[in-house]
């Protein structure tokens, strides 16, 4: 139901405040000038409010944080804001073993306290500009959207807004009462599977983004592009199809819209340029997607995505 000027949409990060004081307002604000979508993490540093004020395509992801009442309160909010879509991840009932996190002593939520900055230290010492940006915006690393939130009647800290998602991941169930209580579009995240697929579809919801979480959940799930290949033929002539997940490039663009996908979500790409530079540092590496699009669709002799197909892979590849 959104028009998009290309098939890219800027996927949810968490913690992006901690690589640019900017963070989701920069990428919301980047994404909108080229006029594609925005969505934003639950885990953000910056208040849902703030983000879809600056966004006129603007989805929110949705981590139950605080667990079902927190939930509620998140929808609720995000309905009130403006946002059109809801994102419902469902493949993180609890967070991968994520080494290199355990190797650093990285811990949510992110404190700055002795024992990090000492931990921190020699990476952070390279980094200068990072250093001053951050300390201009006083170490603040939040999660902005828990700020508030009760439970019970009880106002909850951040460690137990994380510990009752945790306690309280979404079920099948619960995404069958957000497809109740949602006004717009229920967009699920996270299948990898052709039965999750089937399920997301018998929930209700209007679309489905393939995602293994960036590989950063569960070692040896298969790639976002071979499940897509397994999942757009039984839920695209339904719903909308997204995926994310390795999108580095235009061409990798090029090829999801090959098997089936109507758009694909950028991750990390988005978050390297808004650590390198900001809102102008996401603006660049959005043009370079788009313009390695329009490249490759040029080299394939295709004239507009719908004439992007199977038919245009290599089958050895595939």
């Amino acid at each position: 139901g959104t028009t998009s000027a290309f098939p890219v949409a800027v996927g949810p990060v968490g913690f992006t405040r901690s690589m640019h004081p900017q963070g989701d307002v920069a990428g919301a604000r980047a994404a909108n000038a080229l006029g594609i979508p925005f969505c934003q993490s639950s885990m953000s540093g910056h208040t849902i409010e703030e983000v879809c004020g600056v966004s006129n395509s603007f989805c929110y992801q949705l981590y139950p944080l605080g667990g079902r009442q927190g939930g509620e309160q998140m929808i609720a909010r995000a309905q009130a804001a403006g946002a059109s879509t809801l994102v419902v991840t469902m493949d993180t009932v609890v967070p991968g073993n994520r080494e290199r996190d355990l190797r650093y002593g990285a811990a949510l939520p992110v404190r700055v306290n002795r024992s990090t900055m000492t931990s921190m230290a020699r990476y952070v010492i390279t980094k200068p500009t990072w250093f001053t940006h951050a300390a201009r915006d006083r170490f603040r690393f939040p999660l902005a959207n828990t700020r508030g939130m009760t439970r019970d009647g009880r106002i909850l800290r951040e460690e137990e807004a994380l510990m009752y998602w945790i306690v309280e991941p979404p079920t099948w169930n619960d995404l069958r009462w957000m497809r109740e209580q949602w006004k717009g579009n229920l967009v699920v995240k996270g299948l990898v599977s052709a039965d999750d697929a089937r399920r997301a579809l018998d929930a209700g919801v209007d679309g489905i983004i393939v995602s293994n979480h960036g590989g950063r959940q569960l070692d040896q799930t298969p790639s976002s592009l071979r499940a897509l290949r397994d999942i757009a033929p039984i839920a695209s002539p339904h719903v909308e199809v997204l995926v994310d997940g390795g999108i580095r490039r235009g061409s990798d663009v090029v090829i999801a819209l090959c098997l089936g996908a109507r758009a694909a979500l950028l991750g990390r790409a988005w978050v390297y340029g808004l650590a390198a530079g900001g809102e102008s540092g996401v603006t660049r590496v959005l043009e370079i997607i788009r313009n390695d699009i329009i490249r490759t669709m040029q080299l394939l002799g295709v004239r507009s995505v719908d004439e992007l197909g199977p038919d245009l892979l290599d089958e050895q590849r595939r």
